[in-house]
């Protein structure tokens, strides 16, 4: 009879979890970084229309040319701010996942520790009943050579 944990199922779930939210957390960061490379982006667009609009302002340009300006500068200030709170829940997800996959890697740790314990347990009760086995031999042992002796006198 081999060492068996009771609760060996249950870590095997535990580790499932782990790999299956390690997984999302590794999607998780790679859309975080996607959503800061385009808020980047469309702030160094604003940027670069800022300065554009500065150089048509040095020509006197046509009003309707600073209109337009204005309109596609909202605009992307608008798509700033979206994007900026697209970031910012998407920050979010990331550090409820980071959460969870504490909360099972504790969990696992904790089952694996216990398993160890367990083990040794075992292992140490096994050892006991073997040492308590090979006594008992040798005490029959000693006993009958014994008897053989007084039987033989």
């Amino acid at each position: 009879m081999g060492f068996t944990f009771k609760f060996q199922k249950l870590l095997e779930i535990e580790k499932c979890k782990e790999e299956a939210l390690v997984k999302e957390l590794k999607i998780l960061q790679k859309q975080a970084q996607d959503e800061k490379k385009l808020l980047t982006f469309l702030q160094s667009v604003l940027t670069v229309q800022q300065s554009e609009m500065e150089k048509e302002l040095c020509k006197h340009s046509e009003a309707k040319v600073f209109v337009m300006f204005e309109s596609y500068f909202s605009k992307l200030n608008c798509d700033i701010a979206a994007q900026g709170s697209k970031v910012q829940d998407t920050a979010k997800k990331l550090e409820c996942a980071r959460e969870n996959l504490l909360g099972v890697f504790r969990k696992r740790k904790v089952l694996e520790k216990l398993r160890e314990r367990y083990e040794k347990e075992y292992k140490e009760h096994i050892l006991k009943m073997e040492n308590k086995r090979f006594d008992e031999i040798a005490i029959s042992k000693f006993y009958y050579r014994q008897k053989k002796l007084h039987i033989h006198e």
